[in-house]
């Protein structure tokens, strides 16, 4: 297809959905407010055009305004780029004059982007879930009695952020804060071992493509949990979940799993599943067309950009993933330098809810 339009609110994981548009799109432009005006320095950014409504809330102005968009240049695919933009599609995607993106409804976006709900949807379809509860305050919390069952470490989390934003791991009662800056507050039990994350391109119900991995402070690398697709598989079918959709998984040493949070949009390493062979946005398209979806990807394993870049002088000591990731980031170096400080605060983010 010719030209499509990224819908963005930010700079982060919009720039992933554009450089993963820009392989299967001649040109990307991308509708853009806040910080998002940062695409564009990238040269994959064809055009940016500056948006003056709220993507959270639109009038029926922005619709018209991003209808009329379409129409004059002749937009083959609308795609949203994180919670915002995929629920506005998801509610007003018919009103956009367009072709949009696979997208979930809406009452199932609701149920799954927010933490709480998420929880109770796990417990109604018995998948693995920590202890959870939900407090308006820290007064509420402080005041139940059964708080105490959670145990130390726990973590304090807001419902509907994302990139792990108001997340607190809290190791004993004394350093429970007073108050918190956002309401409700979930408060969830601790799972020790590793984090993993496994996304998956849906069409009503079935899996289509899926990628799963293993993130630590140095390495990320693509892994094989066929007990996660189980239960992953099973709130799908009972959603007839359409897009894409990951899941936030902690595994303990003794190999219990559970399910932190949902994600039911594209995500932060979507980029890394395209160098393996899987690009979301691709296969997305193609199955709004109509074909098929993918074949296997290539097992990967890439080390930390900062890892990366201690063997530049030694590039023989790189596999062919990790040469794939240093190409990607020198086509656009414009946005390099930025990435790279982006990489080294994400090395101390909370991750999937909860401390690495």
């Amino acid at each position: 297809m010719k030209r499509a339009l990224v819908l963005a609110c930010g700079p982060r994981i919009q720039y992933r959905v554009l450089r993963c548009a820009s392989e299967c799109f001649r040109e990307v432009y991308v509708l853009g407010a806040g910080e998002a005006h940062l695409l564009k320095r990238s040269r994959f950014c064809e055009r940016f055009i500056a948006f003056t409504g709220d993507f959270a809330d639109p009038q029926p102005s922005d619709l018209i305004e991003i209808r009329r968009l379409c129409a004059v240049h002749d937009i083959d695919m609308v795609l949203p780029s994180c919670s915002r933009t995929t629920r506005l599609l998801a509610v007003h995607g018919a009103q956009i004059g367009a072709p949009i993106f696979p997208v979930p409804a809406q009452d199932t976006f609701d149920a799954l982007d927010d933490k709480w709900r998420f929880a109770g949807v796990c417990a109604d379809l018995d998948l693995p879930v920590p202890m959870t509860r939900r407090y308006e305050t820290m007064v509420d919390l402080r005041d139940d009695p059964d708080h105490a069952r959670f145990g130390y470490p726990l973590i304090l989390k807001p419902a509907a952020m994302s990139g792990g934003y108001g997340v607190r791991r809290i190791d004993s009662a004394d350093a429970l804060p007073e108050h918190l800056n956002y309401s409700p507050i979930i408060c969830q039990e601790y799972i020790p071992g590793e984090e993993l994350s496994s996304f998956y391109l849906c069409e009503a119900g079935r899996i289509m493509a899926s990628f799963s991995y293993r993130r630590t402070l140095t390495k990320l690398e693509e892994i094989r949990v066929p007990v996660i697709d189980d239960h992953a598989r099973r709130l799908i079918e009972h959603f007839r979940y359409q897009g894409v959709i990951g899941f936030d998984i902690r595994r303990s040493p003794e190999g219990r799993i559970a399910f932190i949070e949902c994600n039911p949009r594209f995500w932060y390493h979507m980029d890394v599943a395209m160098l393996a062979g899987l690009n979301f946005v691709t296969l997305g398209c193609r199955l709004r067309e109509g074909e098929a979806g993918a074949s296997d990807p290539e097992t990967l394993k890439i080390r930390s950009p900062r890892r990366l870049c201690g063997n530049l002088l030694t590039p023989w000591r790189l596999n062919r993933a990790e040469r794939a990731y240093l190409r990607y980031i020198i086509r656009d170096p414009a946005m390099s330098g930025w990435a790279a400080f982006q990489s080294a605060i994400g090395r101390y983010r909370l991750a999937g809810g909860q401390l690495l």
